[in-house]
């Protein structure tokens, strides 16, 4: 993650919200409550990182109802994604290159159910 952080850096992105922007792009009008669920992250994270997003003119908010948003990328927050997606492949081509080919699916089978065990419940 260290690694991944200083690749976006340029971008001035974390992770997280590199994470949510390219949720977002996936998912045009997704909850903000339906990203925490399935980023794993808490609503009491959720709404500081929604909001620093919004105030760098990355997303726009639609309320959906009383208490519930959809979100959805600007221009500028499309873009944005679009780069850190890039940056977020090619870290991830970076670590299957030093696996060799023959063990990389046993590994992200063994990653994947350590990953659900670990929360209790199913991940996709």
């Amino acid at each position: 993650m260290a690694s991944l952080a200083e690749q976006l850096t340029p971008l001035d992105l974390r992770p997280t919200d590199a994470s949510v922007l390219v949720t977002i792009q996936a998912n045009p009008r997704i909850r903000q409550s339906e990203i925490g669920r399935m980023l794993d992250i808490r609503s009491a994270n959720m709404a500081p990182l929604i909001a620093k997003l919004d105030q760098r003119g990355l997303i726009e908010r639609e309320q959906v109802d009383g208490r519930s948003q959809c979100l959805t990328l600007t221009a500028a927050g499309g873009a944005l994604a679009s780069q850190a997606l890039a940056v977020m492949q090619q870290h991830d081509a970076e670590i299957r290159a030093r696996i060799p080919q023959e063990t990389q699916q046993p590994f992200l089978n063994a990653l994947t159910a350590i990953w659900r065990g670990a929360s209790g419940k199913p991940k996709k």
